[in-house]
């Protein structure tokens, strides 16, 4: 194997390895849909971020990636916080 050749493997593998790190953040975001999804109620349209994050982490989730996500979610017009400490479906 010459140089070109484990440049190529080296380009291919990183490639891979972006895919997987996407797929699990859009996985992720799924999930804290979900969540959000089930802690909205057909009364009350918006749910406290806090119970967000302690539901997500009870579920496996860090705190630091909820939030993560919860600003991801925010920016790509999902989710919106209506008010401080609220989220609501966009």
């Amino acid at each position: 194997m010459d140089m070109s050749d484990f440049e190529e493997i080296m380009r291919n593998q990183n490639m891979m390895l972006r895919s997987v790190a996407q797929e699990s953040e859009t996985d992720s975001k799924i999930k804290l849909i979900d969540i959000i999804n089930g802690l909205v109620t057909p009364k009350n349209k918006k749910v406290q971020k806090e119970a967000i994050i302690l539901e997500a982490t009870s579920e496996g989730m860090l705190e630091s990636d909820v939030e993560r996500l919860l600003d991801s979610l925010i920016s790509d017009n999902i989710m919106i916080e209506p008010e401080p400490g609220f989220i609501k479906r966009g």
